[in-house]
């Protein structure tokens, strides 16, 4: 679709990535099969549940 993740992910207009190691990740990810992909994102959303829990209770 020629869509990249930054931008259907981004609310603000202005987002850049600039972790070019994490861009790289993100590419590799990609070409992962749909199982595994599906448990990448499953691990990654725990990890930002658990931020933002750790940072409402701070």
């Amino acid at each position: 679709m020629g869509v990249s993740l930054d931008y259907l992910m981004s609310e603000d207009d202005s987002l850049e990535v600039v972790d070019i190691d994490m861009l790289n990740r993100m590419k590799e990810i990609q070409r992962l099969s749909e199982d595994d992909k599906t448990t990448v994102v499953k691990i990654i959303d725990a990890f930002i549940r658990d931020t933002k829990t750790k940072k409402a209770y701070a």
